[in-house]
């Protein structure tokens, strides 16, 4: 199997390991400090969304564009564990060894009662709620600008609206990556700040002369277009498809992951997921072995995936 030369796009834990080591200390995290803010825009018309920045591949916040949500002005953790308390969650599940079952309103409580202790940061990642708590789903009208989600076609209705979730604690990190599939990036924050870290989909980080990874290329490379930023409550993010980012939760934090299929993208969507899906079912430990701390998080989107368009899995050879 050949190995990834880019650090930025391997999956294996040691390498996941060096990159946040590069984000903590040395010349990348030092040139963060200073890293340029990303365009901003309010009152965007769809028509200017589209030509401006989706067909130009132009990352954008749209501040306030999600305010009026009801989400924005009324979603607490406590009263969402009023509504869906008893709903089942996997709390951590980017990390294989603290990944923990549990419900919705134990993991408010987890999180209150382990704030201020020092102890790692509780995080709810990729919560696919209109599987298990539809309801939520009014509180987060569809964004117009979003309609051009070529899922719709591909899947169904249903399969084109399965939104995550991310819910978490202050200090929590969701570390550097692209997104799968080929999707571009919607993020609609609801409560709470949240620091991105931006490159673009070309930024390089390759082992130098000596076998360190060489920081101080992948800063001066101009296909690097390294960005920061903070969305707050009604912000709504645009990334194109493969660009990478890397996000630090600076309070407790609900934002909406909201995925988009360009259909210009769609020949690379459909050879990915058709591969990440013969990978799970013809070689599951060589996947376990390239995706050590996701692949649990890749069965869950292989199952909410069928869960939306009605595939019965037991029916499946296990």
């Amino acid at each position: 199997m050949a190995i990834e030369p880019n650090y930025l796009k391997r999956r294996d834990l040691d390498s996941l390991r060096a990159v946040e080591a590069a984000f903590t200390s040395g010349p990348l995290a030092e040139a963060l400090e200073t890293a340029p803010d990303i365009e901003r825009r309010t009152d965007l018309t769809h028509e200017e969304f589209d030509a401006e920045y989706r067909a130009k591949g132009r990352p954008v916040v749209l501040e306030g564009y999600a305010a009026n949500w009801p989400s924005v002005r009324d979603w607490t953790f406590d009263n969402l564990a009023e509504r869906c308390g008893d709903v089942p969650v996997v709390v951590d599940s980017y990390s294989s060894a603290a990944a923990k079952k549990t419900t919705f309103a134990e993991f408010v409580t987890l999180l209150k009662e382990s704030a201020g202790t020092g102890a790692a940061p509780i995080y709810l990642q990729e919560w696919y709620y209109k599987t298990t708590a539809p309801e939520l789903a009014e509180d987060m009208p569809e964004l117009d600008i979003a309609q051009y989600d070529f899922r719709r076609s591909l899947y169904g209705d249903a399969a084109s609206t399965n939104h995550q979730l991310w819910l978490g604690q202050q200090g929590g990190i969701t570390r550097l990556h692209q997104d799968s599939y080929s999707v571009d990036v919607l993020h609609a924050q609801i409560v709470g700040e949240k620091l991105w870290y931006v490159m673009g989909p070309d930024a390089e980080l390759l082992p130098g002369p000596d076998g360190e990874l060489d920081v101080r290329a992948l800063l001066d490379s101009p296909a690097t277009r390294l960005t920061r930023f903070v969305l707050k409550p009604g912000d709504v993010l645009y990334l194109p498809a493969w660009w990478f980012h890397r996000i630090v939760l600076l309070s407790d934090s609900i934002g909406l992951g909201r995925k988009a299929l360009d259909e210009a993208n769609l020949r690379l969507h459909v050879r990915q997921r058709i591969g990440e899906l013969l990978a799970l079912a013809l070689n599951p430990e060589e996947l376990k072995v390239t995706h050590s701390e996701l692949f649990d998080v890749v069965m869950a989107r292989g199952r909410a995936l069928a869960h939306q368009m009605d595939i019965d899995l037991s029916r499946l050879r296990q």
